[in-house]
């Protein structure tokens, strides 16, 4: 750069400019399907009108450049001379990525003005098309021929590129594009071939070589069966030719970055005031301090410090409040790159996909923000590949050929409910058992007592796919076992809902934090124990009658509070500790409800209510059932606290069983 810019002017145009780009996905999904919406034409434009001042301002020339030819042919698109099409959809949204890639860059600290290839030869693209009186066939042969170009390249890494057949295949399309678009193909370029490699590490020579050439498999497959090549070398060989072809192909740069958040001025004021009334509050507290150690008028004492208490709990809770809501960012930075993945997934593999959301507005912690992005992705991506069928299959089953994958986020008491549903196939449990026989993951008798829920729950399994063969967007087995991995770290679940030749629908439920998390909660003791039980789910407490409490089937404890029957779990049992009571009729039941399912809870007493910071326990106690984390109690002693989830999930009696009594 020829002058001197602020770094801080310049992180925040990085910043703004990010953003601004990221927004821009979902506006052009939206002006696909609404081609002739002048407000969406007119926000894309603005947009793109911005990131060319702000680039010019910079000095930014390729940036500027770059930006100044995609707004006018948004300006085309807006004026009507020029109709909206699917290729210029394409085009546009890969100009908006080599935008993304050159602030990328900037935020890497690479201050180079100048245009990398691809994004030279996308603005030849884009001004071809800007001097066309229509949109030219050529640009759509080109925008072909580069698809097979990327094919191309995937071919020669995996060592087919020298497969006879395969060689035919390439030269018949290069001559094709000759003829076509009246131009010499564009080689790919420093991709090494196998054969090279090995020829020139000395492990063969010309002449195996050109034996293996002439037989169907691939060729490094072949020399190792020949013995021409030991396997060893051969995987060597391969790795290097992985690792050439990764930088031939594409330039990786991994930099660490500060993560960092904008937070308003108003609530930056807000902190200050509240740091004010602290230090008041603790001069209060020192005076006090003075006045006991003098010890005069003890009854006037307590009441200042009760007050004093008071004021400090209030303000601790409020400072808490307003850093739980600086944190919190929208959900609309996941959710706006969904609908372009969707996109272009579906088109990949020929499927059409109706994508929605609701509950874009929603404000979540950041830590949380940067947890979901995966699994959404994976389930979205898993929905699009193994829900939605294709066009004509679904035409076949009657359904409309467009399929439907829906995103719906909402938030109650405390947790994000994130829903998502797709109308596709369903899933088939006896399918779903099979394969993970075939993979001996479980067993044949296994299968047989499997419910179908747990059988909906092997594709949360690592190495479970039910692919039929390994594609760009699924058939490894990987994926959906880092959203269970995901949502466990979070302190979430995943249930599946689904109708084979239906849809499913996966329901992802979570606390809306997962740093700092307070609880409202109930201090009881059990033994020599205390224990917290979260009060946003105890509905009740009393002390029941013996004939409140019946048996069923010898082994299942229930209590009758009018007319209706509840599991009773002993927290006792639970964990194994010795009970001040056994008698239910001497303790405490606290009624438990929580998503329509509920039961009774035993303790010996109810000491006090209480708030506290949940604490994670480590990895000792995250497969412990029944509790959610660990918290300091007044006394300085830790309290494990109930996780009321886990606590309904052990009670052991269905609903119709107890409907049967």
């Amino acid at each position: 750069m020829s002058f001197d810019i602020d770094p801080e002017i310049l992180e925040e145009f990085i910043k703004e400019t990010s953003e601004e780009l990221d927004a821009l996905d979902p506006q052009f999904i939206t002006l696909e399907k609404k081609p002739n919406d002048p407000e969406v034409i007119n926000s894309i434009f603005r947009t793109v009108h911005s990131i060319k001042g702000a680039s010019a301002f910079f000095n930014l020339n390729h940036m500027r450049n770059f930006a100044h030819k995609l707004e006018n042919l948004l300006d085309e698109l807006r004026k009507g001379e020029r109709k909206v099409t699917k290729n210029i959809i394409d085009i546009l949204l890969v100009g908006k990525d080599l935008l993304s890639d050159m602030i990328e860059r900037l935020s890497d600290g690479d201050m180079n003005i100048e245009m990398r290839p691809k994004e030279a030869k996308h603005l030849k693209i884009v001004e071809d098309l800007l001097d066309s009186e229509e949109e030219s066939d050529t640009n759509i042969l080109e925008s072909i021929f580069e698809r097979i170009d990327e094919v191309k390249a995937s071919l020669i890494r995996d060592g087919l590129g020298s497969n006879a057949l395969v060689s035919s295949l390439l030269l018949a399309i290069d001559e094709m594009r000759k003829i076509t678009l009246d131009t010499d193909s564009e080689e790919i370029k420093d991709i090494p071939r196998l054969g090279e490699i090995l020829i020139e590490k000395g492990l063969t020579n010309q002449g195996e070589i050109n034996k293996a050439l002439g037989k169907q498999k691939k060729l490094g497959e072949i020399l190792v069966e020949t013995g021409a090549v030991k396997e060893e070398d051969m995987n060597n060989a391969l790795a290097t030719q992985v690792e050439q072809t990764t930088e031939a192909v594409t330039e990786t740069k991994k930099v660490a970055k500060k993560k960092s958040m904008r937070i308003e001025e108003e609530k930056i004021d807000g902190f200050m005031d509240l740091v004010g009334e602290l230090i008041i509050n603790a001069e209060v507290f020192n005076y006090l301090q003075k006045k006991l150690e003098i010890g005069h008028d003890l009854d006037k004492l307590r009441a200042e410090f009760k007050s004093a208490n008071v004021d400090f709990n209030e303000l601790t809770f409020s400072l808490q409040r307003r850093l739980a809501e600086v944190r919190k960012v929208s959900i609309n930075g996941i959710l706006q790159k969904l609908p372009r993945m969707v996109r272009d997934l579906a088109g990949g593999i020929g499927k059409q996909v109706d994508f929605s959301m609701s509950g874009e507005d929603i404000l979540i912690d950041k830590s949380l923000f940067e947890r979901l992005e995966a699994p959404l992705n994976h389930i979205i991506r898993n929905a699009v590949d193994h829900g939605v069928e294709l066009p004509e299959h679904r035409a076949r089953a009657g359904k409309d050929p467009i399929g439907t994958i829906n995103v719906s986020i909402t938030e109650s008491q405390g947790e994000l409910i994130i829903q998502i549903a797709d109308n596709g196939k369903g899933m088939d449990a006896e399918k779903l058992k099979q394969k993970a026989v075939e993979k001996e993951m479980i067993t044949e008798t296994q299968a047989a007592e499997m419910s179908d829920k747990e059988a909906y729950s092997l594709i949360f399994s690592p190495g479970f796919s039910t692919a039929a063969k390994v594609t760009d967007v699924s058939g490894r087995g990987v994926g959906m076992d880092v959203v269970m991995t995901a949502l466990k770290e979070a302190k979430g679940k995943v249930e599946i809902d689904t109708v084979f030749g239906e849809g499913s629908t996966f329901i992802i439920t979570l606390p809306m934090s997962t740093t700092l998390i307070t609880i409202s909660g109930l201090v009881v003791a059990v033994g020599v124990e205390n224990y917290i039980i979260p009060m946003e789910w105890v509905k009740e407490s009393l002390r029941p009658d013996k004939s409140q409490i019946t048996t069923l089937k010898k082994q299942s404890e229930l209590v009758k509070i009018r007319d209706e029957l509840y599991p009773l779990m002993r927290l006792h049992k639970m964990f194994d500790i010795e009970p001040r009571h056994e008698e239910a009729s001497e303790a405490v039941v606290m009624v438990l409800e929580k998503e329509g399912k509920r039961c009774c809870l035993l303790v010996d007493e109810i000491i006090e209510e209480t708030q506290v910071v949940l604490k994670d326990l480590g990895a000792a106690f995250k497969e412990v059932t029944g509790i959610m984390g660990g918290a300091i109690l007044g006394d300085g002693k830790v309290g494990l606290v109930v996780s009321v989830d886990g606590v309904l999930a052990m009670t052991g009696v269905s609903s119709d069983e107890m409907k049967g009594i």
